[in-house]
């Protein structure tokens, strides 16, 4: 209906009446299309009628928007709740407990990372670098078995999130140990979500996995010249359905050669 039929329709209907027809009529406009959302109200329902229980945060319904909606010794970190440690036993198989949270561990012993190795916070370092990937020398890691092909790559990201996986880690490795050795290789750093939260929002996340890729590459040794990145947000996505596996291939940080 025309702003111009609703004018006047209300002039054809008594006061009282006329309140009542608008009150209908914004009862029944709907909402931003789930996960998107404007307030609460617009997470406590699918489009097809689902009960769901979740929070608007960031212009997306999430689990949580606060601690409060959380249980016990969990807490609400980017609109996941997690649960919270104080050792690696509080932790599931598989996870240590690193800065009050439980993450996937690489390693759990020394022993897992191989000759050189060491395991810190359930990360295998190697000699120089930290566990946040920090290395303190300005040379890459070598290894005379890699074999350097100039092809693009690809490293995935968790839900709301710039912080890089295991996976996209090692692809990262190889690819410093490459670009020591090709000094003339160039690459852009392109990053990319999915579709839920605001556009402006994503903007900036898909900049902040481009740079946690930058940085990651820099701290191996390779010059920072040599990396350039740049922000799509969530306008790019490789699979555009509204799935669980769509969403999770979108969350990516793309290696372009130039």
């Amino acid at each position: 209906m025309s702003l111009s039929h609703l004018v006047r329709l209300v002039r054809l209907v008594p006061l009282g009446a006329a309140m009542l027809l608008l009150g209908t009529i914004a009862t029944a406009c709907p909402g931003p299309e789930y996960p998107k959302c404007e307030s609460d109200d617009h997470c406590k329902k699918t489009k097809d009628g689902g009960a769901i229980d979740e929070y608007c945060l960031f212009g997306q319904c999430q689990e949580c928007a606060k601690d409060a909606h959380c249980g016990a010794g969990r807490e609400c970190v980017k609109g996941r709740c997690e649960q919270t440690c104080a050792s690696d036993d509080q932790c599931g198989e598989g996870s240590v407990c690193n800065d009050r949270r439980c993450v996937t561990a690489e390693c759990r012993s020394d022993d897992a990372c191989g000759a050189g190795g060491s395991c810190q916070a359930g990360r295998c370092q190697r000699a120089g670098t930290t566990a946040g990937g920090a290395t303190g020398g300005t040379s890459a890691p070598t290894d005379e078995g890699v074999v350097c092909e100039r092809h693009n790559a690809r490293v995935q990201f968790d839900f709301n999130t710039s912080d890089l996986r295991p996976d996209g880690r090692a692809v990262l490795d190889t690819l410093a140990k490459c670009m020591t050795k090709s000094g003339d290789w160039k690459i852009t750093v392109e990053g990319h979500c999915d579709d839920r939260g605001t556009p402006e929002y994503n903007l900036s996340l898909g900049e902040s996995r481009a740079k946690s890729v930058k940085k990651y590459l820099t701290a191996l040794g390779v010059d920072d010249q040599r990396v350039r990145v740049v922000t799509y947000g969530e306008e790019k996505p490789l699979d555009s359905s509204q799935t669980e596996d769509a969403w999770a291939k979108n969350r990516r940080g793309e290696i372009l050669f130039h």
